[in-house]
């Protein structure tokens, strides 16, 4: 491992799945493949409620997914940096994760927080490159057509920028720690200043957190060892990796597992409040000056006086969705009803329109 870098990759190889592996990685260190054992998912993206009449997938940009735009943006800057642009200052890889990831020295001193982004799209190497993009293509159709394109761009960035967040946070405490003496305790970041964070895991981490909600009992068959677990099980043993890394064990990669952190619990929180994202990025749109929002769960709308209220079309309840997504995780599409199929259709035109 080159000195000053930062790996925020996810620990597991997925082999061939629509999912990711949590096999253990060693405490502390950067994930690998994992030669003995992979693990298959059940290809929630693949569910045909989740796609419009077309065939296409719902919300596209140019006939591509933000999703597929996505991880052509990962690779497109990977193959850059590769042939040579990393090379217009000093040498290769790490001057330009200096240039454009997330390091205390810059983002912090020089107000540099646009490397919140720019970190998200460098990668240490070809396998770290693969599996965040593995991570992120069978996890992140699934959010993406839960809350459409743009909301999805939003939540994944902002994922991101919270795990980079993260980063600079514990390595200010830990810079802190040190100045007055203290003995380095774990959950904080002793780290070279100058150490930058590079990699898409942060908002990898919030997506897989974001699918726990989505899609709580929808199962990932490990391979080794083979047994089932629920999505929302598998992704707080992912998130517990995470954090016994930083907490409990040393090792070389706590900047990326603080990062892994903060990702999944922005995805824990803007998931569950993800208006709060269309009301933020969506600044380019007339959305906030159209008809108020919805209150509750969406069969109500503030009208214009204070207590007023008007009744708005309502779909299906979101308890009988619940209930057939339920059916569907369990007994597979085949076993709906012709009308259980239309009420999936209703419900994702109107997350479609939504949105």
């Amino acid at each position: 491992m080159k000195r000053g870098r930062n790996w925020t990759g996810p620990r597991p190889a997925c082999a061939g799945a629509s999912s990711i592996c949590p096999g253990r990685a060693r405490p502390g260190r950067r994930a690998g493949p994992v030669p003995h054992g992979g693990c298959v998912g059940m290809g929630l993206q693949d569910r045909g409620y989740y796609r419009d009449d077309r065939g296409g997938h719902a919300g596209t940009f140019a006939g591509l997914s933000a999703t597929t735009w996505l991880i052509v943006a990962n690779c497109v800057v990977f193959g850059a940096v590769a042939l040579g642009l990393g090379f217009v200052y000093e040498f290769g890889f790490f001057s330009t994760w200096r240039l454009f990831g997330t390091a205390p020295n810059a983002s912090i001193p020089n107000l540099e927080f646009w490397r919140l982004v720019t970190f998200q799209f460098l990668h240490a190497n070809l396998i770290h490159l693969l599996f965040n993009m593995l991570g992120l293509h069978f996890f992140g159709r699934l959010v993406e057509s839960h809350v459409g394109p743009k909301r999805y761009l939003a939540f994944y960035l902002t994922c991101g920028i919270f795990g980079g967040l993260c980063y600079l946070l514990l390595n200010l405490l830990g810079q802190a720690a040190r100045s007055m003496g203290l003995p380095e305790v774990g959950g904080l970041l002793f780290n070279d200043p100058r150490t930058p964070l590079v990699g898409a895991s942060a908002g990898v981490f919030g997506i897989i957190m974001a699918c726990a909600y989505i899609a709580p009992n929808s199962v990932v068959q490990l391979l080794i060892p083979p047994i089932p677990l629920r999505m929302k099980t598998f992704a707080y043993v992912f998130l517990g990796l995470a954090a016994a890394n930083l907490l409990i064990f040393s090792g070389d990669n706590k900047g990326g597992d603080a990062a892994h952190v903060g990702g999944a619990l922005a995805g824990y929180f803007f998931i569950r409040n993800i208006h709060l994202l269309r009301d933020f990025f969506d600044v380019f749109s007339d959305s906030r000056k159209q008809a108020p929002k919805p209150a509750g769960r969406g069969f109500f709308s503030r009208g214009g006086g204070a207590r007023s209220r008007k009744v708005v079309a309502a779909g299906p309840p979101d308890a009988e969705i619940d209930r057939i997504l339920e059916k569907v995780s369990t007994h597979g599409l085949h076993s709906l009803s012709e009308r259980e199929k239309a009420l999936l259709r209703e419900a994702s035109e109107r997350r479609r329109s939504a949105s």
